[in-house]
C-alpha cells in the first residue's frame, strides 16, 4: 500500500488540531485529496491523527465506499521462467577450449603485494601485543 500522504501534510493536520482541539471532516477535506483516496487511506490517517491526541470528529461520509478507487499501478517488470531441464543440459554441453597465455614475459608482481619480509614483521608486532597483554593481566590479577 502505497502511504496516502507526506508527513508534512500530518504534522500541518495534527497542529491544526491541537489549535482547534479537533479535526472535523472539513477539516480533512480541506488538506486531503479525499476524491482520490481510498475509505481504508482515510481510516489510517484519522488512527495515526488520534494517536497523537488529537480527536477527530466523522460523520461517516469520508469513510463510505464511494470513494474513487486508487488505479492499480501499472505492472513494469517482466518474470523470466527459471529454464527447464533440457535448456539447462544444452547449456551444460556447450565447451569452449580454454586458450593459453602468451609466454612472452614473466608474470609481475601486482600492485599492492607485499613481500614476505613485511608479512613477518606484522605477525611479530601482533605476538609482541599478545604478550604485552597477557604481561599486563598477570601482573593486576585480572
Amino acid at each position: 500500500m502505497q502511504p496516502a500522504l507526506d508527513s508534512n501534510t500530518l504534522d500541518r493536520l495534527i497542529t491544526l488540531g491541537r489549535q482547534q482541539g479537533h479535526l472535523t471532516n472539513r477539516d480533512l477535506e480541506d488538506n486531503l485529496p479525499i476524491a482520490s483516496m481510498r475509505a481504508e487511506d482515510i481510516a489510517l490517517i484519522v488512527v495515526q491523527i488520534e494517536e497523537s491526541g488529537v480527536p477527530v470528529e466523522l460523520d461517516g461520509s469520508l469513510l463510505s465506499s464511494n470513494a474513487k478507487p486508487i488505479p492499480a499501478p501499472a505492472r513494469s517488470a517482466v518474470i523470466i521462467p527459471f529454464p527447464d531441464r533440457a535448456a539447462a543440459a544444452r547449456m551444460k554441453q556447450r565447451k569452449v577450449p580454454l586458450q593459453k597465455a602468451a609466454a612472452s614475459a614473466p608474470a609481475a608482481k601486482p600492485a599492492g603485494h607485499k613481500s614476505r619480509a613485511a608479512h613477518w614483521a606484522v605477525a611479530a608486532a601482533g605476538f609482541l601485543v599478545l604478550a604485552l597483554l597477557i604481561g599486563i593481566v598477570a601482573i593486576l590479577g585480572v
